[in-house]
C-alpha cells in the first residue's frame, strides 16, 4: 500500500483527531470528532465558538492534528500541520455535514440550516492540510516518519 492509501484508509475510519492549537503561544491539544476531505486537503470538525480551541484559532490560525489509527503496538496513525478557519463556503459546508451524517450516524441532522438560521451553538471548523506524515510501525516498521503526498 502507498503512504496515501493508508493515510485515506485512516482519515475515512479513525473517528477522533486530536487538534493542537496556539493560546498565547502555548500549544494546547483537544480531541475532536471529525470528517475529511476525499483528497486529503482538510480535516473538519464541528465546535463551538466560545471553545479555547475555536477562539485560538481566530488569533492564531496555525493548527496542527493527529490521528492514532492504531494506539497499541505496533503504532500507526498521522499527524499534519495546516492553517484553520471557521468554514465559510456554503455548499462546502452542505458536504462536509453530509458526511458527518454518514459517518456518525446522522449526528448533524439539520445542522446546516441551523447553521445558516444561526440558531445552532456550534459551527464546522476546517484545517487544510499543509503537510501530511505517517507514522506507521505496521507498514513501514523501525519507526520512520514517512511523508504523505496531498492531492
Amino acid at each position: 500500500m502507498t503512504p496515501e492509501a493508508i493515510a485515506k484508509q485512516y482519515l475515512s475510519e479513525s473517528l477522533v483527531m486530536q487538534v493542537a492549537t496556539l493560546h498565547d503561544g502555548s500549544p494546547r491539544v483537544n480531541s475532536v470528532y471529525f470528517v475529511s476531505a476525499d483528497d486529503m486537503s482538510a480535516v473538519y470538525w464541528m465546535s463551538e465558538p466560545r471553545r479555547r480551541h475555536s477562539e485560538d484559532i481566530g488569533s492564531d490560525p496555525r493548527v496542527a492534528g493527529a490521528i492514532a489509527a492504531k494506539a497499541d503496538w505496533p503504532v500507526a496513525g498521522l499527524q499534519f500541520t495546516g492553517s484553520g478557519a471557521v468554514l465559510q463556503d456554503k455548499q462546502e459546508l452542505r458536504a462536509v455535514i453530509d458526511r458527518y451524517n454518514d459517518k456518525y450516524h446522522d449526528a448533524a441532522k439539520g445542522l446546516y440550516d441551523r447553521i445558516q438560521a444561526g440558531t445552532n451553538k456550534h459551527l464546522i471548523y476546517k484545517l487544510t492540510i499543509a503537510s501530511m506524515e505517517l507514522f506507521d510501525e505496521v507498514y513501514f516498521p523501525g519507526g520512520n516518519i514517512v511523508p504523505v503526498s496531498i492531492d
